[in-house]
This record gives C-alpha cells, structure tokens and sequence, in this order.
C-alpha cells in the first residue's frame, strides 16, 4: 500500500510540486514496492525457484530505487544497467514459463492417437 500511495505523491509532485527533490519521491514507490514483494514471500512460502525468482524481481525494484538516490556517475549508470539486465531476465523467464504452460494446456486437449481410433 505505501508503494502505490508513494507512486501517486510521485504522480502529483510531478504536476503541482516541480520544485520539490524529485530523487526521493521517485524512489520511495520501488523501494517500497521491492521490500514488500520480498515481505510477501514469507507469507506465501515458495518453492525455491520461485523465490529465486521473486529475489530477481524484488533487487531489481530496491536497486532501481537506489539509483535514482544516486548523482550521475559511473555508478549509477552500472547500477541501472544491472536493473535493466535484472528485468530482461525476469520477464524472459517469465515468458519462458508461460510458453510451457501453453504447450502443457494444448497437449492435455489434444486426445491420444489410440482415443482418435476408437472415437470413429
């Protein structure tokens, strides 16, 4: 909750506060957000890909927030490097899964040779 009340703040500091350090504000939601994903894995217990996973997903999101706390330098720009490869490798894997999930569904519809015989 605090993730998206801080994404809206960030929202309307945008339009009505432009004055403001934009630096905190935009960072508070993925800070946030990143905590509370990995606060959530202790709650739904998961297997340990799919913590591995969640710990992908969830140091993508507190990294992106620490670089934008960061001044322009060579660390801020490695660091978003390695938030941007953190988030190609989720969503590849994620893709990954949803493609065998849809290889499994078609494969559970389509009836056995054997059941095709004795269907005619």
């Amino acid at each position: 909750m605090l993730a998206f009340i801080t994404g809206v703040i960030l929202l309307l500091c945008d339009v009505f506060l432009t004055a403001f350090p934009h630096a905190p504000i935009s960072a508070a939601p993925l800070l946030f957000i990143g905590v509370a994903y990995l606060g959530f894995q202790m709650l739904i217990k998961p297997t340990p890909l799919d913590l591995f996973k969640a710990l992908i997903v969830s140091t993508a999101f507190i990294l992106w927030g620490v670089d934008q706390l960061l001044p322009s330098s060579w660390l801020a720009t490695t660091l978003g490097d390695v938030v941007i490869t953190l988030y190609v490798i989720d969503l590849g894997w994620m893709m990954l899964d949803r493609l065998k999930q849809s290889k499994q569904l078609r494969a559970d519809k389509v009836p056995e040779e054997s059941e095709q015989i004795y269907a005619k």
